[in-house]
């Protein structure tokens, strides 16, 4: 995918330009870890710490932050000493990586609770599969740590391919995608355990963390030492530059004038359109707090043409007052749906349960939306079968 000035939606007759753009939506923060959206869109943040190496030196015990959908800040669990990477789940439960203290913990009603340090060294990404098992980038050892929902921990994956593993992400078919902070390898390793490197950023790149978009079938990797955010997609591994000029800063813009300052936190919406990076506000050394979070809008309004002729789907009327319809025509086996609705900046607006037989022919009321253009999502249990548009008149 080359570097997008204009992106465009298409249903039907009606097309929605939309830029890419770069803002700030917080002022500064301790943020310097990981990132993770839960399902209704709100924005958990680790804290890593002020310095990039060694302990951190103000002692003071560091905190995971949530932002919610309002722009609201709070703190959502303190007592860590390295918050790296997190990750939600199926439960809807926030896990978290402690880089200092070799450990992962899980929040558990706003307390930090220990889970495992079992082969955990200095760990940052973590991710879970469709089974509920959990695999930790173990940057200290270069290896990938795989934790079963019963606590056995093993090592998943080694070699020369890692070197201090960064950021990991998966796809729906469980295989795993992980970034590295000390090289430029993106790895892609199967459910088998085996790896293989499928992409490089450019010389001299470090790599935060990643974060995979089905819709769009696209990881997003940040650049830590490259300044810059790239996508990757997984059935076509062709990298390029998304945004930013590869000067370190942190100005808003376009896709062609942004900049960043060490990116390292990625999470993407569930629409695809929109991704959330932390950056650092100091501009040069290797202090890394205080942070901003910045939102790139308008990535992709794309929705995957090919599942919308699989699924024969049909939205009307568009625009609309009071009502929509989605029809399509789905696999025998499922039996119920969840059509979700989201404003363009992937905020979750309403979601309704349909039973679907072997069609879809779903009615959803409109009236109590807001003008505008909206995205919707049509899933089965956990897994998209696929999206839509509508205008709301």
């Amino acid at each position: 995918m080359k570097t997008l000035q204009l992106v465009f939606f298409c249903m039907f007759s009606t097309c929605l330009f939309a830029q890419i753009t770069v803002t700030t939506i917080t002022s500064e923060i301790s943020g310097s870890g990981g990132l993770s959206l839960d399902t209704e869109g709100n924005l958990y943040i680790g804290d890593f710490g002020d310095t990039l190496g060694g302990p951190d030196p103000d002692g003071i015990p560091n905190n995971i932050l949530q932002l919610d959908t309002d722009l609201n800040l709070s703190i959502f669990a303190t007592g860590f000493t390295g918050a790296s990477g997190n990750g939600f789940d199926s439960n809807g439960i926030l896990f978290q990586s402690d880089i200092r203290d070799n450990a992962i913990y899980k929040i558990i009603n706003g307390v930090r609770t220990f889970v495992t340090s079992d082969g955990i060294v200095s760990p940052v990404g973590i991710v879970f599969d469709s089974n509920d098992n959990f695999y930790v980038c173990n940057c200290g050892n270069g290896t990938i740590q795989k934790v079963t929902p019963a606590g056995t921990s093993t090592v998943f994956a080694s070699g020369s391919l890692f070197a201090c593993p960064n950021g990991i992400t998966v796809d729906e078919d469980d295989n795993l995608y992980v970034s590295n902070f000390s090289n430029t390898n993106i790895v892609k390793i199967t459910p088998s355990g085996t790896a293989t490197t499928i992409a490089n950023t450019q010389t001299g790149d470090t790599n935060g963390h990643l974060d995979f978009d089905e819709i769009s079938r696209n990881l997003y990797i940040a650049s830590y030492a490259g300044q810059k955010i790239y996508s990757l997609n997984i059935d076509d591994p062709q990298i390029e530059v998304l945004v930013g000029t590869g000067t370190r800063g942190n100005t808003d813009g376009n896709a062609d004038t942004a900049t960043f300052s060490t990116p390292n936190g990625v999470a993407v919406s569930q629409t695809g359109d929109s991704i959330y990076i932390n950056c650092a506000v100091p501009l040069s050394g290797t202090t890394i707090n205080p942070q901003v979070i910045r939102l790139i809008s308008g990535v992709t309004l794309s929705i995957e043409e090919n599942a919308r002729k699989k699924y024969h789907v049909k939205t009307y009327p568009s625009p609309a007052s009071n009502e929509i319809t989605i029809q399509a025509i789905l696999p025998i086996h499922i039996s119920e749906v969840t059509i979700t609705i989201y404003n363009l900046q992937g905020k979750w607006v309403k979601e309704e349960a349909m039973v679907s037989n072997s069609d879809l022919n779903s009615i959803i009321p409109i009236s109590d939306l807001a003008p505008g253009a909206y995205l919707y999502s049509v899933s089965h249990k956990s897994k998209q079968l696929f999206n839509g548009k509508f205008i709301k008149k």
